[in-house]
């Protein structure tokens, strides 16, 4: 691998990075969402951007960028679909648990609103904040995959959904929201949600960038 594409890889990986750095710097008391997310996150979206549409079509910056960023919000919808039923509470000898709690709480640290505001702007900046980090995690995941084979994009993607569990739960995530559920129910099913968007987003990009090296 060359210094180059080394440099590439971690230009694009640190870029994408920033989605996730929004929260922990509040997290850790070092920055506001508010001002990383007008101040710091549009700016790195933009640069991302403009390497993905300058990039030659075959060039390997260009494909971590977008198909990681494709694939990373595909799996973030399966994601939530998988959570939606307990969500709902629908799911046998299960009360319903407020998983999607947290986005409206992202949009009231980014537009810096009351926590009695659950507007539509505080639910629209959330759940853009949520699909903004399942772009994140898609793009860090081809940035640094030394070799996009089916078996590694799969394997390696579930590796990476449940690392990033595990960072949340060793970090202030759930104290900093005051996720206060049954400790054992509630693992097994974030760590389920975390396999299922590690498989999806490598199922996902297995089956994308198979069809672009046949089309």
């Amino acid at each position: 691998m060359t210094q180059k594409l080394l440099f590439q890889r971690f230009v694009v990986f640190f870029l994408a990075s920033m989605s996730f750095a929004c929260l922990l710097g509040q997290m850790w008391n070092w920055w506001s969402m508010k001002t990383f997310a007008c101040l710091i996150l549009p700016p790195a979206t933009a640069i991302l951007i403009f390497l993905a549409v300058r990039a030659p079509k075959n060039a390997a910056m260009r494909m971590w960028i977008i198909e990681g960023a494709v694939g990373g919000v595909v799996a973030a919808i399966v994601y939530d679909l998988f959570r939606l039923p307990f969500v709902l509470g629908v799911i046998p000898g299960l009360k319903a648990m407020p998983l999607f709690g947290v986005f409206p709480r992202f949009g009231q640290l980014i537009l810096d609103a009351p926590l009695t505001d659950y507007g539509a702007a505080v639910q629209f900046a959330g759940w853009a904040y949520h699909f903004s980090n399942g772009a994140a995690l898609g793009i860090m995941f081809l940035a640094m995959l030394p070799k996009a084979t089916p078996r590694a994009l799969i394997i390696g993607a579930t590796i990476w959904a449940l690392a990033v569990e595990a960072m949340l739960l060793l970090s202030p995530y759930y104290a900093f929201f005051k996720l206060k559920f049954d400790s054992g129910t509630f693992l097994w099913i974030t760590l389920s949600a975390h396999l299922i968007f590690g498989v999806s987003l490598g199922a996902w990009l297995s089956l994308r960038l198979k069809t672009k090296k046949h089309a």
